[in-house]
């Protein structure tokens, strides 16, 4: 897959999650895809991934995931860099900066790594102390 087919894939995600758009976005992962999230277990499977998301959207429901720079590597995949503005459904604010690597095969996402300061993140939603 070139990088101009990678790049569309990756805008259709962020669409799909701004939007909550969650049957679009289950569609451009893989149906055996894999999605690795901070302090969780990987989660299998294009239906899994969906009801993750569908929770996580649920729990911002004011969001923007900024998809701010895309590198690409030969085969294909996408890395970006990701400005995240968000509010609780409690009302807290949440904003962070995130590094989202795509694995493309196929046309599909086949595998979503995301990595950000998940300490902080818990900080903000009053669930880790503040210092």
């Amino acid at each position: 897959m070139g990088t101009h087919a990678s790049k569309q894939l990756v805008q259709a995600y962020f669409e799909a999650i701004n939007n909550t758009q969650l049957d679009e976005l289950a569609q451009l992962f893989a149906d055996d895809a894999e999605l690795h999230f901070p302090m969780m277990d990987p989660i299998v499977g294009r239906a899994a991934i969906r009801q993750f998301y569908e929770g996580v959207l649920q729990f911002y429901p004011k969001r923007f995931d900024d998809a701010r720079r895309f590198f690409f590597s030969e085969g294909g995949d996408v890395a970006v860099e990701i400005h995240f503005e968000g509010t609780t459904m409690e009302g807290k604010e949440v904003v962070f900066d995130a590094v989202d690597l795509f694995t493309i095969r196929g046309g599909q996402i086949r595998k979503l790594q995301i990595f950000y300061d998940s300490a902080k993140v818990m900080q903000m939603i009053g669930t880790l102390p503040q210092r």
